[in-house]
């Protein structure tokens, strides 16, 4: 949509032409967790805020407030799935392992199906809308990249943390595992010795099997009952992407390669600090000694921990001179010292913005441990599941965190890492150097998100970006043709060689023992006729 502005300046006929592009955006964001809307979200917001149209389909679509934004509503899918099986499991004792987050991976992909049935949906599908650019979130499925082909558009997608391993056949770019750890291991480092690379190897494999044997066909199942069978298969639509934003950045997820069409937009969502509530400052403020502050997110409840995990925090608290906020759900902290403040809810960006806050204890989600990075807060991390270790890992890797196992938590062990964290001034200092890197950019995240979402409207998908690497067949990018190739005229060459030289060497044995018999036959025959 081409729109044209007459400006005139004074009273003068000074007047010049101002050709704004305002495009229509069609963005789909079906996670049910919170943060991972958050940071898709300031994108759209940005672009509604410079004249763009956002049609936006997600569960949490009532919490858009800009007047260019058209919510279809999603919420009535938003009580499917996750929550209720983290909060039953993953605090009661039970803690999943590699094979349980692909579990989850697979359920996700199945609670999706709510969406697709929609009526909202199956209206928005079948309208005669035009889109200039359609938005996905590619959190661990393919789905709704169908979406470009129904209405002509290119497709960016989004990664609101470390995409999966499959992500790098989509787009093509090297996965090697020996140096890029899988983000749902238990590695973290690009630096792994050997069984940890074993390890890295196997967790990759498995998960690219999982996705072939299991997630691909289960998508396109879905698309063709739900779409139509007339969508050409996914991988084809694959194929065509145009952009890949990915919610990360190499100073805290580690060094990654990448092609031009894969863009690092890490700490998206972070705005500038607010004031805080005045309870909640005065708290900080009057702390002598500093702030500790504890949060576990958005899906998991404080209060669903079991008694002995958390009574090892109070303890451990009870014995620091620091005051603690800590995000409780309930009414009531049983045995809370008076250090300590508790409240559902808590701006928790606007706490890490604060210089008094001396440590930040969380699950290790990427949008908080971004924030803390951010601010040059050194973290305790408390990982659950999926990339939480991996984003733990990586803070210990640069000494601006440490990392506690769910299943080691104890009195000692949680009060022995809280003190050496706040008291040991290099996990503060190396805090500070990461959030210099990580602040040190070009261009700021959001700009930067903007740009390139614009340029692939503005170039018609950009194909130009696209690296080859993305259309090969898996044997084709891993040379397994040229190298079957090479071994066969290798094979054959040795072969001929082994042959060549065994008929000449029979040949020439030939020539010299069978004259030699010849001879002496001759000599033979001589003596008996005398």
């Amino acid at each position: 949509m081409l729109s044209l502005r007459l400006i005139i300046f004074g009273g003068s006929f000074l007047s010049c032409f101002q050709f704004v592009l305002n495009y229509r955006v069609l963005a789909i964001i079906t996670t049910i967790s919170h943060s991972h809307f958050l940071s898709l979200e300031r994108i759209l917001s940005e672009l509604t805020e410079r004249g763009h149209q956002v049609t936006v389909f997600s569960n949490h679509a009532e919490k858009l407030k800009s007047p260019n934004f058209v919510a279809i509503d999603g919420t009535s899918c938003s009580t499917k799935g996750l929550p209720d099986t983290v909060q039953d499991e993953l605090l009661t004792g039970f803690v999943p392992v590699f094979i349980d987050d692909l579990e989850h991976f697979y359920d996700n992909l199945l609670v999706s199906e709510c969406y697709l049935k929609l009526n909202s949906y199956q209206e928005l599908i079948k309208s005669n809308q035009s889109f200039d650019v359609v938005m996905v979130e590619y959190f661990n499925f393919r789905l709704f990249t169908e979406l470009g082909y129904i209405f002509k558009a290119p497709v960016i997608h989004y990664s609101s943390l470390i995409p999966p391993p499959w992500v790098a056949w989509d787009y093509g770019y090297p996965l090697d595992p020996s140096y890029i750890p899988n983000f749902l291991g238990s590695v973290g480092s690009t630096k792994m010795n050997f069984f940890e690379r074993l390890r890295n190897t196997v967790e990759v494999a498995i998960m690219v099997l999982v996705d072939q044997l299991m997630m691909s066909g289960k998508t396109q199942e879905l698309v063709n009952q739900y779409a139509g069978t007339e969508i050409p298969p996914m991988e084809e639509l694959m194929r065509g992407s145009s952009l890949l934003l990915v919610n990360t950045h190499h100073t805290v997820s580690g060094v990654r390669p990448v092609v031009p069409n894969v863009v690092e937009i890490g700490g998206v969502h972070i705005k500038e600090a607010k004031k805080l509530p005045q309870n909640i400052e005065k708290f900080i403020n009057e702390s002598k000694h500093g702030v500790v502050y504890f949060c576990m997110g958005s899906l998991l409840r404080g209060e669903t921990f079991p008694p002995e995990k958390r009574e090892a925090f109070l303890y451990a608290f009870s014995k620091i001179p620091q005051r603690v906020l800590w995000k409780w759900e309930g009414d009531v902290l049983p045995g809370k010292s008076d250090n300590i403040m508790i409240s559902k809810w808590m701006p928790q960006r606007d706490i890490l913005a604060h210089p008094n806050v001396k440590l930040f204890i969380s699950h290790g989600g990427l949008l908080g441990t971004s924030e803390a990075v951010y601010e040059g807060v050194p973290v305790l991390g408390i990982p659950i599941f999926g990339d939480q270790r991996t984003n733990i890992k990586s803070l210990e890797a640069n000494g601006a965190g440490e990392l506690l196992d769910y299943n080691e938590i104890s009195k000692e062990v949680v009060l022995e890492k809280i003190q050496r964290l706040l008291n040991d001034p290099k996990y503060k200092e190396n805090a500070k150097l990461l959030s210099d890197r990580y602040r040190d950019r070009p261009m700021s995240p959001l700009d930067t998100a903007v740009y390139w979402t614009e340029y692939v409207i503005r170039h018609k998908g950009a194909p130009h970006l696209r690296t080859a690497a993305a259309d090969m067949p898996w044997y084709q990018y891993l040379l397994l043709d040229v190298i079957a190739f090479i071994v066969a005229v290798l094979v054959a060459g040795l072969l001929i060689i082994y042959y060549t030289t065994k008929f000449i060497l029979r040949a020439i044995y030939g020539l010299i023992c069978g004259g030699g018999a010849k001879k002496g036959s001759s000599k033979s025959d001589k003596k008996k006729r005398n």
